[in-house]
C-alpha cells in the first residue's frame, strides 16, 4: 500500500518575483554603468556593465526553469520536471566561469598595456551604483532562495554577491588609477577572478552533490522519527529520501499489525503522511506498509 502527499513546491510566487525585480535593478544598474563609462572612458566600468547585462539573461535562465518546474508529470517524466532547476544551476555555473575567464583576459590585457583614466566622476558613481544593486538583489535572492529550496536561486543570488565585489573592485581600482597609480585597475581585476573561483567551487559542490542525490542525513532522521511516532507504527526502515527541484521525494517502509484490515492500514498511513509533512515541509511521500516486525524481502532486494 502507498500513499501521496505534496505542497505545491512550485506554485510560490516568490520566485517569479525574486527573478523579476533582480532582472529590472540589474537591467537599471547596466544602463547607469553604460552611460557612465561611455562619459568617462572608462572601460573598466564598460565591461561591468556588460557583466551585469549578462546577470539579466541569468534572471531569464531562472524564469524559463521555473515555467517549466511547473508543468505537470507526464508518462516519459513521471517525477515532474523539478530537476529542471539543476539544470538552470549549471547553466548559471557556466557563465560564471565564463564571466571569471573574461575578467582575468582584461585584466592581463590592462596589466600589459595600462590605460588614461580621464573624467572618472561618471564612472566612480557608475560603478557604485553597480555595487549598491547587486548588493540589495543578492540578498534578496539568497533569501528567497533558501526560504523556497531552490538552488538555483542561491546560486544566482551568490553570483550577483561575487558582482557587487566586481563592481566595487571596478570602483576602488577606477579611482587608484585616477591617483596615478593606472596598474591597480588590472590588479584588482585579477584578485577578484580568484575570489570569484574560490566562490564558484562551494556552488559547483552543492550542485555535485544534488545531481548524485545526496540529502542531510539529518532529514533521513526525521523522517524516520515523525513516522515512528505515529499510533499503530510498530517499525520503520528503508528510508530513501531526493531532492527533486525544491520538492523532496521519499520512500519508507513501516511495519504494521498482520491482522489490521485495509481500511486500519491506509488510516496509518494517512496518519504517518500527516506526521512526517509536518516535521518535513515540500515532502511527497510514498509509503509502504509491511505486515509484522519480521524481517521481509522487496522487490528491490532480489536479483530479478
Amino acid at each position: 500500500m502507498s500513499g501521496g502527499h505534496g505542497h505545491g513546491a512550485y506554485d510560490k510566487p516568490e520566485a517569479t518575483r525574486a527573478v523579476l525585480v533582480s532582472a529590472i535593478a540589474l537591467g537599471l544598474a547596466a544602463a547607469v554603468e553604460f552611460v557612465g563609462g561611455f562619459i568617462g572612458h572608462s572601460a573598466g566600468v564598460l565591461a561591468d556593465a556588460l557583466h551585469n547585462s549578462g546577470d539579466v539573461l541569468t534572471t531569464l535562465v531562472l524564469l524559463v526553469a521555473f515555467a517549466v518546474a511547473r508543468r505537470p508529470a507526464t508518462r516519459q517524466f513521471t517525477s515532474g520536471f523539478g530537476r529542471v532547476e539543476d539544470v538552470a544551476t549549471l547553466v548559471i555555473v557556466i557563465v560564471i566561469v565564463v564571466t571569471a575567464a573574461a575578467a582575468a583576459i582584461e585584466s592581463l590585457v590592462r596589466l600589459t598595456s595600462p590605460a588614461t583614466y580621464t573624467n572618472v566622476g561618471p564612472g566612480l558613481l557608475a560603478s557604485a551604483a553597480g555595487v549598491v544593486a547587486n548588493l540589495s538583489v543578492s540578498e534578496y535572492k539568497v533569501r528567497v532562495g533558501r526560504r523556497i529550496r531552490s538552488t538555483a536561486l542561491e546560486a544566482d543570488g551568490i553570483h550577483s554577491r561575487i558582482d557587487a565585489l566586481v563592481s566595487a573592485a571596478a570602483f576602488v581600482g577606477l579611482a587608484l588609477a585616477a591617483m596615478g597609480l593606472p596598474i591597480a585597475d588590472p590588479i584588482a581585476g585579477l584578485l577578484i577572478t580568484v575570489a570569484i573561483v574560490y566562490i564558484l567551487a562551494g556552488t559547483v559542490g552543492r550542485l555535485v552533490l544534488r545531481m548524485m542525490d545526496a540529502v542531510d542525513p539529518a532529514l533521513i532522521t526525521l523522517i524516520t522519527s515523525a513516522a515512528s511516532g505515529v499510533p499503530g507504527v510498530l517499525g520503520v526502515h528503508d528510508v530513501r529520501a531526493r531532492w527533486v527541484g525544491r520538492e523532496l521525494m521519499a520512500v519508507l517502509h513501516i511495519d504494521c499489525d498482520r491482522t489490521a484490515s485495509l481500511v486500519e492500514a491506509h488510516d496509518v498511513v494517512r496518519a504517518v503522511e500527516h506526521a512526517v509533512s509536518h516535521s518535513v515541509p515540500s515532502i511527497k511521500l510514498d509509503v509502504h506498509m509491511d505486515p509484522g516486525t519480521e524481517q521481509h524481502v522487496h522487490s528491490a532486494d532480489n536479483d530479478h
